[in-house]
């Protein structure tokens, strides 16, 4: 799994996750560089979503 790491590709914007999904979509990937393109996606969705969440917070909320 190391050496996946490595190789796979890091999509920082919405706009670039969107165009990955797009290629993805549209590919006929196989076997590694299905995973990594896959993977891909999935840990820059990720990334995505907590600095969304991040900025989203209640004034006062750590008083409760």
């Amino acid at each position: 799994m190391q050496e996946l790491q490595g190789t796979v590709p890091v999509f920082k914007t919405s706009q670039e996750i969107d165009r990955a999904v797009r290629h993805y979509q549209a590919s006929d990937l196989h076997g590694v560089e299905l995973f990594r393109q896959w993977l891909a996606i999935r840990n820059a969705s990720l990334e995505q979503e907590g600095a969304e969440l991040a900025g989203d917070r209640v004034p006062g909320d750590a008083s409760y």
